[in-house]
């Protein structure tokens, strides 16, 4: 490298172009040899496809002579068209069949093709191609080429091996001939670029030597230009170079004598240096205008920066009477601004009304006694006040302020009007008027300071308003306890009317079937009388469907219940929701106690339907407590039975709706699938047990139930017995937010038609109220047991 790098430009150019024009005369030789070998072969392939072609018209005509199919007379009159070569010495056509094997061939008749070669053929799942392969042949390996057309009615593959070596016999002689023309151009290109690059490695010193001088630091002589081509016009770019050099020269001596009016131009408008030094006149001409205006900078900054801080002082002073503030601010800021009045308004708002009231205006280095109020978007003022923009204005005519601009009837040359904003919110306007124009810098100083009046406005006015607030406390908490119980009453009804509940079909029957099948349920009309009743129902009263129908429900309960019932009639026919205990005597004087809930169903009109009862047959729990009553009143007279009432207001507008609102307010609803996924728990659940559906909803039963993890054995003969269709009845305590709640769960098994377990719903009741006043009562007794043993 280092010797090529010491060598002249013509023998770098020589030695780099002839090489490279001897290689691509041979890459231009090897590319033609290639595309004429391809093309040849191709060619060879194109004629055994006409071949073959021209063995299958014989065939179709020995076909139609013969009939259907590859026969020992096809293969008879097909053979000698078998046994001469198409185009070379061993190109013989065959028939092969799909598994490989020659059916005609000269030579190979009964061989077959190597596997890979019909695997290949079959993979390619075309009726006419080639493929190149190799065959052995007396234990010589060669690579051929097969072309082959598929023949329907022989089943078998028409097909002509080429061999490539043959074929390329005939491209070989115009190799020799291509070397000697390769030999041949190279060494007229040699001697061409030799002669082309002679004159131009000539021209190219002339100009390197003048470059040298240059790179030193001298202005040569100018160069002689002898021809017009590419090197010439270098030759007159060099001697302009040259010229501009000397000009740019003499220019920087003129600007180090301070002489900067001298005249140059530059040599284009690309000439950085020629550029640069004019850059440099022209910033030492900038120079002294920029200190200037440097020091008449530092001059503002340092009158806004004493401004800012005097009106500081002025607002932490007199910050608790605003009248005293307002007159300090507008007397300072008129006299530092040099102006010769101004004024300060303060937004007000009464009621709906909403204006702008002078607070105190100065003028003529007094103070003005001036009463005026301004209402918003009215004038200026009142317009700064809307659009919260700075308004100022140089040119005002005689009668214009007077009308609108809120300072009286002088007439200034210019008017500053100001809004004292905050965070976007408008406190008030501060409007300055001068006989002198506002500069911009005053008028940004104004703006600035109007911020901080701003913020004092507010604090001003904040602990203004707080004193006005403390004296209408009393008067605010009245109001605030009114609003906050007809807000409590409005968000009661919104959440009643927002309440909607969408179900599917399927699970609507499912949880009526549920309903029927463990639950108690009738509906009955306004008068009360029974319109339709359920099994569990006509067991309970031990009453038929047909004789419960007409049947008074009042009729059912007891002499002593009776008057309390009315009164809940009367709440339920208003529209409310009545949960209760109904003491029922049936047919045979049967007494039954029935936990139910009396819900009010309404048409979309608005109109009473029907009343729907939906309870459970506390029989046995309430004959505990009636027992324990009756103890309690043997011992001590002044026990009372403990009755509970919850009302809750709802609307429904269909029938099945209000069966599930009535169940979802006073039951706990689980659909459980026959592997124990729990796939749905309602409103209720969440509220009486405190888990989220999120929480429950997904979830197997085995992994979150007491029993299956503490007694999994009982838990397993529970779980048999619903899959054997037995329904299935539990009782149990936890604690939900410190609070014990009871739960009295009742478990029942829907089955298909074929009898196999299709659903579960555990419909459960919250009985906490029912046990706490059972251990109430007995703790009573049991008090009262120990004072008798006393």
């Amino acid at each position: 490298m280092k010797a090529f790098a010491n060598m002249k430009l013509a023998q770098k150019v020589q030695l780099a172009i002839i090489p490279l024009m001897v290689v691509l005369f041979a890459f231009a030789g090897l590319t033609l040899n290639y595309f004429s070998r391809t093309r040849t072969i191709n060619n060879a392939v194109k004629e055994a496809y006409v071949y073959i072609d021209r063995l299958i018209d014989i065939a179709n005509i020995v076909e139609q002579k013969t009939g259907k199919g590859l026969t020992s007379n096809d293969i008879f009159e097909l053979k000698p068209y078998f046994n001469k070569p198409a185009f070379n010495k061993t190109d013989f056509p065959s028939l092969i069949s799909r598994n490989g094997e020659y059916v005609l061939h000269i030579t190979r008749q009964g061989a077959r093709l190597p596997m890979k070669t019909i695997q290949e053929i079959k993979n390619l799942k075309a009726n006419e191609g080639f493929i190149y392969y190799q065959d052995i042949t007396d234990d010589i390996t060669e690579n051929r080429i097969l072309v082959y057309k598929y023949y329907k009615p022989y089943n078998a593959y028409f097909a002509i091996s080429v061999s490539p070596t043959e074929v390329l016999e005939q491209v070989k002689a115009n190799r020799r001939a291509m070397i000697a023309i390769v030999f041949l151009s190279s060494l007229i290109s040699a001697l061409v670029v030799w002669l082309l690059l002679k004159p131009i490695t000539k021209q190219l010193a002339h100009l390197s030597v003048r470059l040298k001088q240059l790179a030193q630091g001298e202005i040569p002589p100018a160069v002689k230009v002898t021809d017009r081509s590419e090197l010439g016009t270098l030759a007159e770019s060099l001697n302009s170079l040259i010229d501009g050099l000397k000009s740019t020269t003499e220019f920087a001596r003129q600007i180090e004598q301070n002489k900067l009016d001298f005249d140059f131009k530059p040599l284009s408008k690309n000439d950085q240096l020629g550029l640069a030094l004019l850059q440099m006149r022209e910033s030492l001409k900038r120079a002294q205008q920029e200190e200037a205006k440097r020091k008449k900078e530092d001059d503002i900054r340092t009158w806004i920066n004493a401004g800012l801080a005097k009106f500081g002082d002025i607002l932490r002073q007199n910050n608790n009477n605003l009248n005293l503030l307002a007159d300090n601010v507008i007397q300072n800021l008129v006299n530092y601004l040099d102006a010769n009045q101004g004024g300060i308004f303060m937004f007000k708002e009464y009621e709906s009304e909403k204006h702008l009231e002078l607070l105190s205006a100065f003028a003529y280095n007094r103070k003005k006694f001036l009463q005026k109020s301004i209402m918003l978007g009215e004038g200026l003022v009142g317009t700064c006040a809307v659009e919260k923009q700075t308004i100022y204005l140089k040119e005002i005519p005689s009668d214009y302020i007077a009308i609108t601009s809120g300072l009286g009837e002088a007439t200034p040359t210019s008017l500053l009007i100001v809004p004292l904003k905050l965070e976007d919110e408008i406190f008030g306007v501060i409007e300055i008027a001068s006989f002198n124009e506002f500069a911009p810098y005053q008028i940004e100083f104004v703006e600035k300071v109007s911020e901080s009046i701003a913020s004092t406005l507010n604090s001003v006015k904040n602990n203004i308003r707080t004193r006005e607030l403390l004296e209408q406390s009393q008067q605010q908490r009245e109001e605030m306890a009114a609003q906050e119980e007809e807000m409590r009453q409005n968000m009661e009804e919104m959440q009643a009317t927002q309440e909607e509940m969408q179900r599917k079909n399927l699970e609507l029957e499912i949880i009526t079937s549920a309903i029927n099948q463990s639950l108690v349920s009738c509906s009955l009309n306004d008068d009360g009388f029974i319109v339709d009743s359920n099994l569990v129902f006509q067991e309970m009263t031990g009453y038929s469907k047909v004789e419960l129908e007409g049947m008074l429900l009042e009729s059912l309960i007891v002499d002593s219940q009776r008057e309390e019932f009315s009164k809940l009639w009367k709440s339920v026919l208003n529209g409310q929701s009545i949960n209760t205990t109904l003491h029922l005597v049936g047919n045979n004087g049967r007494e039954r106690f029935l936990l139910a809930s009396l819900t009010p169903g309404f048409d979309p009109m608005g109109l009473l339907i029907k009343i729907l009862l939906v309870g459970h047959d506390i029989t046995e729990s309430k004959k505990l407590e009636l027992m324990t009553q009756q103890q309690a009143k043997e011992i001590e007279k002044n026990i009372k039975r403990i009755k509970e009432e919850q009302e809750i207001s709802n609307l429904r507008q269909r029938e099945m709706e209000t069966l599930l609102k009535a169940l979802d307010q006073n039951c706990l609803v689980t659909i459980i699938e026959p592997d124990g996924l729990i796939t749905y728990i309602n409103n209720k659940n969440v509220e009486v047990l405190g888990d989220k559906k999120e929480d429950i909803e997904n979830r197997f039963i085995q992994d979150i139930d007491f029993t299956a993890k503490n007694k999994p054995k009982e838990f397993e003969r529970f779980w048999k017995s619903l899959h054997k269709g037995t329904k299935q009845t539990r009782e149990f305590s936890l604690d939900v937010k410190g609070e014990t709640r009871w739960v009295l769960e009742n478990y029942t098994p829907i089955m298909d038609e074929n009898g196999n377990l299709y659903k579960i719903i555990n419909i459960a009741l919250d009985i906490t109220e029912n046990k706490r006043k059972e251990m109430e009562l007995n703790a009573v007794i049991e008090q009262l047991k120990q004072q008798l043993k006393k």
